[in-house]
């Protein structure tokens, strides 16, 4: 039985604070995103703990990469601050500052 292809994500979803989960990004037609408070980020977050260029989602053939952009407070991936380029899979957390992400 041959392996089904990997579907990638195509969902950016967020939740801060006790807000409902709500769709940040739609990704399907995106190579990479830019996370942070900056009005030019692809993806504005008010959230005083994000640098104005927090951290950026690139395509990859099956999933996304996660870079930190040098931010002062740093990303985490389920957790652990990350300090290279780290592959996500489907519904893996990452936080910014407050603001939880996952991708669906």
């Amino acid at each position: 039985m041959a392996d089904k292809p990997k579907r990638v994500p195509n969902t950016l979803k967020l939740s801060a604070g006790d807000a409902p989960p709500s769709t940040a990004a739609d990704l399907e037609e995106r190579k990479s995103i830019v996370i942070g408070r900056g009005l030019d980020c692809d993806v504005v977050i008010k959230d005083v703990k994000a640098s104005r260029r927090h951290c950026q989602l690139t395509r990859t053939e099956s999933s996304f990469v996660l870079e930190d952009l040098g931010s002062k407070n740093g990303t985490y991936v389920d957790g652990e601050s990350i300090k290279a380029p780290v592959q996500l899979k489907p519904n893996q957390t990452f936080k910014v500052g407050d603001t939880m992400f996952y991708l669906a």
